[in-house]
């Protein structure tokens, strides 16, 4: 890779690539559908990139009207599910026609896992699998990237973990409902070294990230102190054919990864 376009790249995993990609000193031009983060907290993410002069924060008309050669497109369906936000993918103008309309070297989506089971019942659901087929009819050479649970500092308190941490600090918002799938886990550093690593193979194909563990969820919110009581969405069987299953290394233990996600948020709210 030597140039990428991140849409919605103050997004909590898209952030996340960037900075990553940033460091390897690749090329990466940025842009925001739209945030709910305050400006201070988005002041702070342009801070950590906006200095790097191999960044450019842009609109998705400039991405439209001046395509450079050799550009991946990495889009987090992820982060636009985990924001309440998947109404974006109906609008064809915005993402449909930017992805058939380039002529990207390489198109990288993050999707929720809970998209991979034989039964999808939701209608957020529903809108992101219909925006799959779509897109993979125009483009059968796609990187699909599923997730579980991602965590970590810059976590969005749509999240369980964030929201039972905010609310520890009398600092939480209504809480929406579940949408995570709470059958895995993953820390937030070691899941973009892995993201990064498929995204450089250039193969394209259905790529599900997983810790290679049967608790990590669970281990998470017991040191959370979790009230686990009554929630249940774990997948329990996956479309799996042609699925590559890929296990992230991971560098630090939960409670210290945690730790890092309780005092980044109690330094973003004193």
């Amino acid at each position: 890779m030597d140039k990428v376009v991140i849409v919605g790249v103050f997004d909590f995993v898209n952030f996340y690539i960037c900075k990553a990609l940033l460091d390897e000193g690749i090329e990466v031009r940025g842009v925001q559908i739209e945030s709910e983060d305050t400006g201070d907290i988005l002041v702070e993410k342009r801070l950590e990139i906006g200095r790097n002069a191999n960044f450019t924060e842009i609109s998705l008309g400039d991405i439209s009207n001046d395509s450079y050669e050799n550009e991946t497109i990495v889009l987090s369906v992820y982060d636009l599910y985990m924001r309440y936000k998947e109404g974006y993918l109906l609008n064809e103008d915005m993402l449909i026609n930017l992805i058939s309309k380039n002529h990207w070297e390489q198109i990288v989506i993050l999707v929720p896992s809970q998209l991979l089971s034989n039964v999808i019942e939701s209608k957020a659901e529903v809108v992101i699998d219909d925006f799959i087929k779509r897109t993979r009819a125009q483009n059968k050479d796609i990187q699909l990237l599923y997730l579980p649970t991602i965590f970590g500092p810059w976590q969005p308190d749509t999240f369980m973990f964030q929201h039972s941490i905010l609310t520890d600090m009398n600092r939480e918002n209504a809480f929406k409902g579940l949408r995570e799938e709470t059958g895995d886990a993953l820390f937030i550093d070691d899941t973009v070294k892995s993201i990064i690593e498929i995204i450089e193979t250039k193969e394209p194909g259905r790529f599900l990230l997983q810790s290679g563990k049967n608790n990590q969820w669970d281990l998470c919110a017991v040191f959370l102190g979790l009230n686990k009581q009554g929630i249940n969405d774990r997948i329990k069987e996956i479309k799996d054919e042609d699925l590559t299953k890929s296990i992230v290394n991971s560098t630090v233990p939960i409670s210290v990864a945690l730790t890092m996600q309780i005092d980044h948020a109690h330094r973003l709210n004193r």
